[in-house]
């Protein structure tokens, strides 16, 4: 294992991240590199423990040792941790040290060192005695720390100091506390219609009015989910994915959308509509030649009539109000704006190379990168990208790129620039990706504390924890425990099971004795089996039942092309 040391203002007070593997069943790290030989258990192991945290902004912890040193995992939810050095004889005494550990990024800067397993990097604390710590959860997942000891427990070991007795720490954590407050209490929600809801900065006005393109043509790139369906609509966190950039772009003052699809793509029309629940103009145009972005740019030309535009990718999700890409583009007289994003894989989308600040050149998913970048899915261009798309030709990939546009607009001398954008969600094909998404979703766009979600029935010994959204005429009986952010749809029944974090489940689905969570489920999908269910998207229609109600025992399966099975 990987190992990097974090050193701390605290003696006797240090951090490892350890390198996390991960694939489609989840996460794997080495708790305990090198054993009991490694020097940070050079006392041996005598005893292991966990402290579990439940509650959004309650502390748990909150003491130090005379004798005992500990190392400590946070497995689970994302949580600010405080040292305190009461050790006398140290010459650290009196020093205090914050950081955030977990297992999700908090996706708010709070200005102090944050540590996660999404960024591969599970942190390793190993705390001398003497020195205090308390953590406090972030988020409304339950925070789990594993825990080790070099002593035998031993309840006179402790120093259980209030928290309101130990310097800064109350201060500190009420500081990041009102940061997080601060960036929830920016965030409205817009009901539509449809309950469908999307954070939005309010009182944003626009400068100038702009009109908003949104490419949608059906294709093949989420099999097996896109084969009856136009990709646009797989549900994420219970609503189209569309819908997100529609609200985006209603929520940030934009009233005119053209909405790109392939000819004879009924469907889309049908969900999404004329604009009119969202109180906007919403117009059809037909893409004849699916030979990627390019080609939807010109095919909505005339629907632009010459004046500057937001394109904005119909399977993009981004928590970033759009009025401010639009004030500064009008406000800096533009030619082009692009969204820029970090990413971890940049090889999957056109990487901006950027110098002195200045995007020079933009390279569609290049073997080696330029930059961390990638060129998220909204852009905002004038007449000159129908220009560039005169010159242009197709690409290996018999497309005409984006990234071609970008470099017309710099070999050109034009004003192109950038702006970065914190957290973004890019659909690139993959079931993975979907899972991605609900997450994403879930997280950013779903729930807002003013608001009910409980539509549905919750029935007897049911629990529900957390951000969950039950709809109309859902059933939660039996010995059913649901713990949130999850999405339950309208017509469902839900028995005898767990429904864990970051899952949707469609409308009008079933389960019996079900364990499931960071899973996607469409409408329609009856599951009854007792085997533990993760990391899975099941399409609509789709059937899970145990292999051991039937004779002859055993797996029975159908499946379609381009499908996965795992157990």
């Amino acid at each position: 294992m990987e190992i990097k040391h974090i050193e701390t203002p605290i003696k006797g007070l240090n951090l490892y991240l350890n390198k996390v593997v991960s694939d489609e069943r989840g996460s794997y790290c080495d708790m305990a590199p090198g054993g009991t030989e490694n020097e940070l258990y050079s006392d041996g192991i005598r005893h292991i423990h966990a402290s579990i945290a439940t509650k959004k902004f309650v502390a748990r912890g909150g003491h130090y040792h005379y004798k005992l040193k500990e190392n400590f995992f946070t497995l689970s939810g994302t949580a600010l941790w405080y040292f305190y050095d009461f050790n006398q004889n140290s010459p650290t005494f009196g020093k205090s040290y914050t950081v955030i550990l977990g297992h999700d990024k908090l996706g708010i800067d709070v200005g102090i060192p944050e540590h996660t397993i999404h960024n591969n990097s599970a942190a390793q604390i190993a705390i001398s005695s003497g020195i205090y710590h308390v953590f406090w959860p972030l988020t409304d997942m339950e925070t789990v720390v594993a825990g080790t000891g070099s002593t035998e427990y031993d309840p006179e070991d402790f120093d259980r100091t209030k928290i309101e007795d130990v310097p800064g720490a109350i201060e500190v954590f009420e500081e990041v506390k009102r940061k997080i407050m601060e960036h929830d209490s920016k965030l409205a929600l817009v009901a539509v219609e449809t309950g469908s809801l999307q954070a939005k900065e309010p009182n944003k006005k626009l400068v100038r009015k702009i009109k908003a393109i949104i490419p949608a043509a059906k294709n093949n790139q989420q099999r097996p989910f896109s084969h009856t369906i136009n990709k646009h609509l797989i549900p994420l966190g219970g609503r189209p994915m569309i819908f997100y950039p529609i609200e985006n772009l209603v929520a940030s003052g934009i009233d005119q959308i053209g909405i790109v699809i392939s000819k004879g793509d009924d469907v889309l029309k049908q969900v999404v509509g004329d604009g009119s629940r969202w109180g906007i103009e919403i117009k059809y145009i037909i893409q004849q030649e699916l030979t990627g972005l390019g080609s939807a740019i010109m095919s909505a030309r005339d629907f632009v009539n010459g004046e500057p535009f937001i394109l904005y990718l119909g399977d993009n999700v981004i928590s970033y109000n759009v009025a401010d890409l639009v004030n500064r583009y009008f406000e800096e007289n533009l030619n082009a704006l692009l969204l820029l994003a970090k990413v971890d894989c940049p090889q999957r989308f056109g990487v901006p190379e950027i110098v002195d600040g200045n995007i020079v050149k933009v390279e569609e998913r290049p073997m080696h990168p330029k930059s961390e970048f990638a060129v998220a899915g909204v852009y905002i261009y004038d007449e000159n990208a129908f220009r560039a798309m005169d010159s242009i030709k197709l690409s290996d990939r018999g497309q005409y790129e984006i990234s071609d546009i970008h470099n017309y607009y710099i070999n050109s001398d034009l004003k192109l620039d950038h702006q970065e954008v914190g957290e973004w969600w890019k659909d690139r094909g993959k079931p993975e990706d979907l899972l991605e998404g609900n997450k994403f979703v879930l997280r950013n766009c779903v729930f807002e504390k003013r608001r009910e979600y409980m539509e549905g029935e919750i029935v007897g010994n049911a629990k529900v924890e957390g951000n969950v959204k039950i709809g109309k005429e859902t059933r939660i009986i039996g010995k059913t425990l649901i713990r949130g952010p999850v999405v339950i749809g309208e017509g469902c029944l839900i028995k005898d099971s767990y429904v864990g974090p970051y899952t949707s489940i469609g409308n009008v689905s079933e389960l019996n004795g079900v364990e499931i969570e960071h899973s996607l489920v469409m409408d329609s999908a009856n599951i009854f089996t007792k085997e533990k269910i993760v990391n899975s998207v099941i399409g609509r229609n789709a059937s899970i039942v145990s292999g051991d109600d039937n004779l002859p025992r055993g797996r029975k399966v159908i499946i379609g092309e381009n499908s996965v099975v795992g157990w």
